[in-house]
């Protein structure tokens, strides 16, 4: 047996409060177009669960103060097979059978706290619903999983050896988070957000629109879903890049102003999911995904790319600090709250980039679907954005999905609706005119601006603290630099994360398949070749090896030059 993780404990105790929630049940669905063999794949998914202990753990000491966790060699799995082809209203069918696997409670004394099922709609068309306990997943896990089956499934189809790729077991994780070297690195954490949180005003409220607040949050909720095009996204990447922004600060900004409007505040606090893996766990599945409160100025006399620049520095400061378990903030900062509402944000914003797994498959195509409803939420109010590469991997058209989760105790489907709408609203007004003051955006179409309380003095950056900033990370000029700076630990760090060695020096990490998600794993691996750790900053502003060899120098960070 071994104790819970920080993250665990969190899950574990909303669970015993309120047991009959689905709000930690987390679902994807995974399309098959084509052949399937579903002997094979059976084999491959339960193959998965002995390669990894978290899917193979079980709760122990449930009904005492601390839980614990053990590890079980051999559980028993079953992954039943359902055959819509003569129902007469198939997606009826597939839709009861869904909401049976989704909904369907977890024994959390008994392993798998997971589930799979194989639904065949058609002759050439497949299901595989898969459902897993927050206890022993985050959305990085899941991608992993699900990329080890279908590799191995690919190579037992094609007779080809399948080795997979190696990883700590998940109790090796809970062990090194309680080592003394990693408990300072907590307490630098907790340090830091205390500072930056301080005069704080927490919670959201929308007076004026949905329901007042109960005594008690008890997990009711839905979601909505909201494409935005490939269109608008584009668009979204071109105003993103001439400003120095990447996307998500971007749809952050977006959001906070929209926060700002409903409820007249423009100091905001904002939950935001972070990896959360130190170096060496980058592969390793079990849940460590921590949510950090970041702290958000929207100024509306402040122009957009303004606001968006100070919401991408909160955004990299929150990664550079991501560790601090929310537990502790909250004891840290003597906060507290009623029932099982978060006592530092009700609000969330996080985008979930892992994109669908990109495994060939003979004779088959894979597309995905995640974050799906179990009328369950963990907030007032939580969005997701999701690429089209999440669900499509890379034949998807670059078109974006907004899933709105939100508490039906406060909030309509027609509360969020209006929400929504307001948001593409004040959205498409960004793009068209990203250096007019925020609060003028879209004026006509989305509530009008509250008198709401200025920011803590001191608390908003000023252009000088961002020019500050930016300059800390200038953009290098290689030609300055002088030679090639061929085989640097930047290029060997590249192409050993990419998995790609027709990775080159002027090759840019998020054009070459890098994503968000992966930035922190790139520079936990430089990390351990170097001996230094970059500021998360850097990647977003120097994306190739040459690049960033030439700001390593500039920092007096010298790096091994691997033809010696």
């Amino acid at each position: 047996m071994f104790p819970l993780s920080t993250s665990q404990q969190i899950v574990w105790l909303q669970q015993q409060v309120v047991p009959d929630s689905r709000a930690y049940h987390a679902t994807a669905v995974i399309d098959f177009h084509g052949e399937v063999n579903s002997t094979v794949l059976r084999k491959c998914l339960v193959d998965a669960v002995g390669r990894h202990d978290a899917m193979r753990i079980q709760i122990c000491g449930e009904g005492s103060a601390v839980a614990s966790q053990e590890v079980v060699e051999s559980p028993h799995i079953e992954i039943p097979e359902h055959d819509l082809r003569g129902a007469e209203d198939r997606e009826g069918a597939r839709t009861e059978l869904l909401h049976r696997h989704v909904h369907t409670e977890f024994d959390l004394r008994t392993a798998p706290l997971a589930r799979w099922a194989l639904v065949r709609l058609t002759e050439y068309h497949w299901q595989l619903f898969f459902t897993e306990h927050h206890l022993i997943h985050d959305g990085r896990s899941t991608v992993g999983f699900l990329t080890g089956v279908l590799q191995q499934y690919s190579a037992e189809l094609t007779g080809r050896s399948f080795t997979a790729e190696p990883a700590p077991p998940y109790e090796e994780y809970v062990a090194y988070i309680a080592t003394d070297e990693y408990r300072e690195r907590v307490a630098s954490d907790v340090k830091w957000w205390v500072g930056t949180l301080d005069g704080a005003d927490f919670g959201i409220e929308f007076p004026g629109l949905g329901a007042q607040r109960s005594e008690l949050f008890d997990h009711r909720g839905a979601q909505y879903r909201q494409i935005l095009s490939a269109d608008l996204m584009g668009q979204v990447r071109a105003v993103a890049h001439k400003g120095g922004l990447t996307v998500f600060a971007a749809l952050l900004t977006v959001y906070a102003e929209l926060c700002r409007r409903y409820s007249g505040k423009n100091d905001l606090v904002i939950g935001m999911p972070m990896a959360n893996r130190p170096v060496g766990f980058e592969r390793t599945v079990g849940m460590m995904v921590n949510t950090v409160p970041v702290r958000l100025a929207v100024d509306p006399e402040t122009p957009c790319g303004d606001v968006a620049l100070d919401a991408m520095t909160a955004i990299f400061d929150a990664i550079d600090h991501e560790s601090a378990p929310i537990q502790e903030l909250v004891k840290a900062l003597k906060r507290s709250s009623k029932g099982l509402g978060n006592p530092l944000f009700n609000f969330m914003f996080g985008m979930h980039d892992g994109p669908c797994p990109r495994v060939e498959l003979p004779g088959l195509s894979v597309d995905m679907q995640v974050a799906l409803g179990a009328e369950s939420t963990k907030f007032d109010l939580s969005v997701v954005v999701m690429p089209d590469k999440v669900r499509h991997g890379d034949h998807g058209n670059h078109g974006y999905e907004l899933v709105w989760e939100y508490s039906t105790q406060l909030f309509s489907s027609k509360d969020i609706e209006l929400l929504s709408a307001g948001f593409e609203a004040i959205l498409r007004a960004y793009l068209a005119h990203p250096s007019e003051p925020m609060g003028t955006l879209a004026l006509t179409e989305v509530a009008p601006v509250r008198a709401g309380r200025d920011a803590p003095q001191g608390h908003r950056k000023t252009s000088e603290a961002r020019a500050a900033v930016e300059s800390d990370v200038t953009r290098p000029d290689p030609a300055a630099e002088g030679g090639e700076p061929s085989g640097s630990l930047w290029l060997r760090t590249f192409r050993d994360i990419l998995e790609d060695d027709d990775i080159y020096e002027d090759t840019d990490f998020f054009q070459a398949g890098g994503y968000s998600l992966l930035v922190p794993v790139l520079l936990s691996h430089y990390e351990s070749l170097s001996g230094w750790r970059p500021p998360t900053s850097l990647i977003f502003k120097c994306s190739s090896p040459r690049e960033l060899e030439a700001a390593s120098a500039a920092r007096h960070q010298p790096t091994p030059d691997l033809r010696r």
